[in-house]
């Protein structure tokens, strides 16, 4: 993932819940779930990089103090 595309998502997770909806609204209206084709790579691509990304988060998480999970 490039650096530019890892600042938005970044800055995407800093908006407030309501602010991150309405962002993903306008997002997901301007290219609708379904449109053009993604390939089975591409699929396991991206899913392989969320779960990692969770992967990551659980680890920070799991490591605060004070914090259970």
């Amino acid at each position: 993932m490039s650096t530019a595309a890892q600042q938005i998502l970044a800055a995407f997770k800093a908006l407030p819940d309501s602010e991150r909806d309405i962002v993903l609204a306008e997002l997901l209206s301007r290219h609708p779930v379904g449109i053009g084709d993604v390939s089975d790579v591409g699929f396991e691509e991206i899913a392989e990089e969320l779960f990692r990304t969770y992967d990551a988060e659980e680890g920070v998480d799991a490591n605060r103090p004070g914090e259970s999970g």
